[in-house]
């Protein structure tokens, strides 16, 4: 179990009255949230940990923002983040499937992490053991992502997400659809086109400040990187970072020794059953030891109930596969939904 008890839910979404309106207006919602998949809805815990990590995100936008205004203009100081979340969460305005999938990751880091530092009673120590590395690249790229993720967490040391750590569409998108949700709390109000003006400016000036390489995840991606330039990305380093459940390293460095996108190697260890993770395994060159010790470490805190099945898998999988589906992944998706088209597809994108 996690060490510490998540919030059940934060301030956004907590009613004044406890009361639930039983309105006919809330059957739609009702409707579909019945029959929701009750392995796969969000936890009270996850969906309490996505909304805080948003609000403070959206209430950091607007801040940057408001502060990039000319000197006679301000955001009113009445509104927080949480609030403006709820007038674009209202508006559909934060339905962004990438922006959903970065607050689950963050999530699902989170509680595999917790989880596993609470089995092994121990603290981190993988990332440190880096910093004091002989090489001045490797010690040099864990320290920049050890100060990166310290300063990712909050006064109470929950997790946060920085602008930075957002893909460059994504920033723009959430920008300048906060900018437009401060429109009307600027003060001195302004005309209509004075107002468009300035907070368009605003957002072009906050993505121009933008560093995606100072984003956690492209830190990551950088340490596993110059590890395996140095001949060191071993299986005792993915070892060591699984057994604290730095799963971010352990995907990032999987998807650098398998030659694939750090966000397909991501969503293999998190979803990997039926043989996924193993052939990420497999593509990756781990051994047979190496991954059932990493299905007895992680299995059960990814989903994969049956480890004994996937190791018999892993054994099934052939050289010849794994290259395929290796190919397969670094070709552009938009290529292979084109094959299927045009009726030339192998039929084997399984993958």
């Amino acid at each position: 179990m996690v060490p510490e008890e998540w919030p059940i839910a934060p301030p956004a979404v907590r009613a004044d009255n406890p009361a639930r309106r039983a309105g006919r207006g809330r059957l739609p919602v009702v409707r579909q949230d019945f029959f929701l998949d009750p392995a796969k809805r969000l936890t009270e815990q996850e969906r309490a940990l996505m909304t805080a990590m948003l609000a403070d995100l959206v209430g950091t936008i607007a801040d940057e923002l408001a502060a990039s205004l000319t000197a006679t203009v301000g955001a009113a100081n009445d509104e927080d983040g949480h609030q403006l979340l709820l007038q674009l969460s209202a508006a559909g305005q934060l339905d962004h499937r990438d922006l959903i999938s970065l607050l689950l990751r963050r999530a699902d880091e989170e509680r595999i992490t917790g989880a596993m530092r609470a089995r092994s009673g121990g603290h981190p120590a993988f990332l440190q053991a880096l910093v004091a590395d002989s090489d001045s690249s490797i010690a040099g790229a864990a320290m920049a992502l050890i100060l990166a993720r310290g300063a990712r967490r909050d006064r109470l040391g929950q997790p946060q997400l920085h602008f930075d750590d957002l893909p460059p569409t994504l920033a723009a998108d959430l920008s300048y659809r906060i900018a437009a949700a401060l429109r009307s709390r600027l003060v001195p109000p302004l005309s209509t086109d004075q107002a468009d003006r300035q907070l368009a400016a605003a957002a072009e000036r906050l993505l121009m400040r933008q560093s995606p390489g100072k984003g956690t995840s492209e830190l990551t991606r950088g340490l596993a990187s110059v590890l395996h330039a140095a001949g060191k990305l071993g299986e005792p380093v993915i070892k060591a970072a699984a057994e604290e459940g730095d799963v971010s390293f352990v995907a990032e460095a999987l998807a650098e020794l398998a030659g694939v996108s750090g966000a397909d190697a991501w969503d293999r260890l998190v979803d990997g059953g039926e043989g996924r993770l193993m052939l990420l395994f497999r593509m990756a060159g781990i051994s047979r030891a190496l991954a059932a010790g990493m299905l007895g470490m992680l299995g059960d805190l990814i989903g994969i109930d049956h480890p004994g099945a996937e190791i018999t898998r892993f054994d099934a999988i052939g050289d010849s596969e794994a290259e395929r589906v290796r190919l397969a992944m670094q070709l552009d998706p938009a290529y292979h939904e084109a094959l299927a088209a045009l009726g030339t597809s192998d039929g084997q994108r399984s993958f």
